[in-house]
């Protein structure tokens, strides 16, 4: 239900509960009927969920603290306010702390920072930190001691952004494993005093760590992908039909439209992620739509919130870059893989909230795709910028250039100028090692400057390695790696790859390109008519 005592504008920078109730400055569209389902367990009480960044997670965790200590003043109009909720009667102590907290550059500086932050919950629950005892063990009478202290014997444990820590060392397995190491300990506390939890809560970006990390955490309940929570954060387009109606009607005033024309647009860009494969509902970012509901506007407020480090880091170790992201194929084994040095690249952008569950093949495979328009302007300039260390500034030049060259020059001019330039930006340390992988970031880049080309296109002599069309005239590629423009584009009209667009109006070419990996770049392009 709506909460009538708020103003209009959703919240885009509040993610504490009980500063947005009290101070009355943004919207709370009340997820807590889905709360109360999540939590009113006492035996499936040790739950993980992971969300892409900026959908609400440290939101949703300070409304479930709120809940468990019973601050019923804060839900008055809100679902759960009627609901029989056991912290009405007995509100339980939470212990709320974020493991962002817990980061560093360097492993010594991981270390201290985990035990800072056991230091101060220790502080918190009024015991001393005992410096002849290790990190873990200091959690270990943390954790005894507040549930000691509790009237109910029991603690709720909020744990957001579990994910951080191994971020900075997914290319420096030595590193790595020394963290998890550490980790593993620190968290093997919560099973060894989950009689004494009545509620764990852990929340990420990835789940690249929850076995490695976990493993003696393997009695925590994934909702992940449960249909029940599929919702959960997130705005679906009912709620913008309710809760969000009066903000979508000034943003239609403000762009002269109507509401049906502003709801289509704002689902087009922000809309699309779906949470479950049992689940057909979808939702849209919350924080990208309140900002564009809040400045009137359709733009990337993805990219402008910073990236998921996990992930790009993740993507940097593996050195290599999806070239044909919408329609990947993957099992529910892959989506779930857990192992930080060795996860797919489509199980982690999808966790990140670069891909999402677009069509269900059957139990066991799905096809991925892009959810909205604003992340394929993330993966367009962002991502692609994070990945290869350019400066977004200098990379989106690099495509306006580009798309403006495909437009008023043609094909052959962005060819030799901006293709060149693209492959001139892949780091030194990415080795281009044969002609599949050429052909990848070829394809890659061509697709993010908009032209329409695909992939390995039959004819009856063989397969073309891409074909593109535009206005001026249909393109047939031959790739060669380590050869010359010449061979390619010899092999392509030997094998008449161009004969299934002769009978076409527009004229056909032949397009041979190589990739030297002496030069490290690409030779002039060969065009040539049909």
């Amino acid at each position: 239900m709506e909460n009538d005592r708020t103003i209009k504008l959703p919240t885009t920078s509040i993610f504490d509960f009980e500063r947005l109730i009290l101070d009355g400055e943004a919207k709370y569209v009340d997820k807590t009927a889905l709360l109360y389902e999540l939590a009113k367990s006492k035996t499936d009480s040790q739950l993980f969920i992971s969300r892409p960044r900026r959908f609400g997670k440290s939101l949703m965790l300070s409304t479930l603290k709120a809940m468990f200590e019973g601050k019923r003043e804060l839900f008055k109009g809100l679902a759960i306010d009627s609901l029989p909720w056991e912290a009405w009667n007995q509100p339980t102590p939470v212990y709320s702390f974020t493991m962002s907290s817990a980061n560093g550059e360097t492993y010594e500086e991981f270390r201290m920072a985990l035990e800072g932050l056991v230091r101060n919950l220790c502080r918190e629950c009024g015991i001393e930190y005992d410096d002849c005892r290790t990190t873990a063990a200091n959690f270990d009478d943390f954790l005894k001691s507040a549930a000691e202290k509790s009237p109910t014997k029991q603690i709720v444990v909020l744990i957001d952004e579990y994910d951080e820590p191994v971020a900075k060392f997914l290319d420096d397995l030595p590193t790595l494993n020394r963290v998890r190491s550490v980790l593993h300990d620190f968290y093997e506390k919560l099973k060894v005093n989950s009689g004494s939890i009545r509620f764990l809560m852990l929340t990420g970006v990835t789940k690249l760590t929850k076995l490695s990390i976990f493993s003696g955490l393997n009695h925590l309940k994934d909702r992940t992908m449960d249909p029940r929570f599929a919702t959960l954060l997130g705005y679906t387009p009912e709620e913008l039909d309710g809760p969000l109606r009066e903000n979508i009607e000034v943003f239609a005033e403000k762009n002269g439209i109507d509401f049906a024309e502003a709801k289509k647009s704002l689902l087009a860009w922000y809309d699309g992620y779906r949470f479950s494969p049992d689940s057909e509902a979808k939702v849209c970012n919350p924080v990208s739509l309140g900002n564009a509901l809040e400045s009137g506007r359709l733009a990337n407020f993805w990219e402008a919130t910073g990236h998921a480090t996990i992930v790009v880091n993740r993507i940097k170790a593996a050195k290599e870059i999806p070239a044909d992201l919408n329609g990947m194929a993957a099992t529910w084994t892959q989506l779930d893989v857990c192992a930080a040095e060795t996860m797919p690249l489509p199980a982690l952008l999808y966790q990140g909230g670069y891909l999402t569950i677009s069509e269900v093949i059957d139990t066991n495979t799905f096809r991925l795709g892009i959810p909205n328009m604003e992340i394929s302007n993330s993966l367009a300039e962002g991502y692609v910028s994070s990945i290869l260390d350019i400066g977004m500034s200098d990379w989106t030049e690099q495509l306006a250039d580009a798309r403006e060259g495909l437009l008023r020059r043609g094909v052959e001019a962005l060819l030799k100028k901006n293709l060149k330039a693209a492959f001139a930006a892949v780091p030194h340390e990415w080795k281009i090692e044969d002609e599949k992988e050429a052909k990848r970031y070829f394809l890659l880049f061509m697709k993010l400057v908009g032209a329409d080309i695909s992939g390995e296109r039959q004819s009856a002599r063989g397969r073309a390695d891409a074909v593109l069309q535009d206005k001026t005239g249909t393109y047939v590629f031959e790739f060669k790696y380590g050869k010359t423009p010449r061979e390619a584009l010899g092999q392509a009209r030997t094998k008449e790859y161009g004969n299934p667009w002769l009978d076409t109006s527009l004229p056909v070419f032949y397009v041979g390109v190589n990739y030297d990996p002496a030069k490290r770049g690409i030779d002039d392009p060969l065009v040539e008519p049909a």
